[in-house]
């Protein structure tokens, strides 16, 4: 299957979209537009290009290049006006249209004026949120890919609850302070096939098995950061996810570099945990195979 088309306009240069842009060039087939005059461009550009090569060709039928997904990258609130990503629609009405937002732009949804008829992407999340679109077969694709663009943001979320996941093994270690907490981690882990054990700050657990580990209540000081240190060396070569109440592109970078395999921002969607939780545990597997 060829690789999905993808039209990047935007900030794409900015810190919050490093690794998407990075995953873009070496699994899309990337087009770049700085601004949406550049977008509007390059898909004009794109379709005479397209049209001069049918007429060599020696056909006389016209088609047009569309991108499969137009993703717009917003680094600040305001920086793109709902007319312009509108312009951007009727110039490929067919595009699927993404808006991914930087770190900045996580309190639009409250006191800006984001577009309405996109898929709407935190910079934390676009691996999740992205890839089994982009990447397909990668994952279970939710609904909101196959929605209209009048779906609001409460039909898109909903959408996400729909795909059944492939029923995995193995066991999952989750460093949680209170009961509750693990049993609503250990419930979202049982969805995709895993069992769960808890590894409370005031238990001694010493569970053998485990392929990966999720750890809540962390915080990214100096303290959280030792006890982040401690799950992944406790558990390696086990991924290990961390939930934090709201991510910071610092806090982010920090945890990475003490080793974590991803970050995730509470409120979560199960369907994003679920998705790294396989994604992180064949990583491993595959560089254990491999002999890495």
């Amino acid at each position: 299957m060829p690789a999905k088309r993808v039209l990047l306009v935007g900030d794409y240069g900015h810190r919050d979209f490093r690794e998407a842009f990075a995953w873009f060039q070496t699994h899309t087939q990337l087009a770049l537009a700085p601004s949406v005059a550049d977008g509007l461009a390059a898909m004009g550009s794109a379709a005479a290009a397209e049209s001069e090569a049918i007429e060599d060709a020696g056909e006389s039928a016209v088609r047009r290049l569309i991108p499969d997904v137009i993703v717009v990258a917003q680094s600040r609130p305001g920086q793109f006006s709902p007319q312009q990503v509108e312009r951007l629609h009727a110039a490929s009405p067919l595009s699927r249209l993404v808006a991914l937002a930087g770190s900045w732009c996580e309190g639009e949804l409250r006191s800006g004026r984001p577009s309405t008829g996109v898929v709407r992407v935190l910079w934390h999340q676009w691996q999740p949120r992205l890839i089994p679109f982009l990447h397909p077969g990668s994952a279970p694709l939710p609904d909101v890919w196959r929605m209209p663009r009048t779906a609001g943001l409460d039909e898109q979320l909903a959408s996400t609850v729909s795909p059944a996941w492939p029923r995995r093994g193995g066991l999952i270690a989750i460093h949680a302070d209170v009961r509750e907490t693990f049993l609503t981690l250990s419930e979202a882990c049982h969805a995709g096939g895993y069992a769960a054990v808890w590894y409370a700050q005031s238990l001694a657990v010493a569970a053998s098995g485990v392929v990966a580990a999720v750890a809540d209540g962390i915080s990214c000081d100096a303290a959280g950061l030792r006890f982040v240190r401690e799950v992944v060396q406790r558990h390696r070569p086990a991924p290990v996810i961390i939930l934090l109440d709201f991510v910071r592109r610092q806090d982010y970078e920090l945890a990475k570099g003490e080793g974590v395999s991803a970050v995730l921002a509470k409120p979560f969607l199960v369907y994003d945990l679920l998705w790294h939780l396989d994604h992180t545990i064949d990583v491993v597997s595959l560089r254990g195979r491999m002999g890495v």
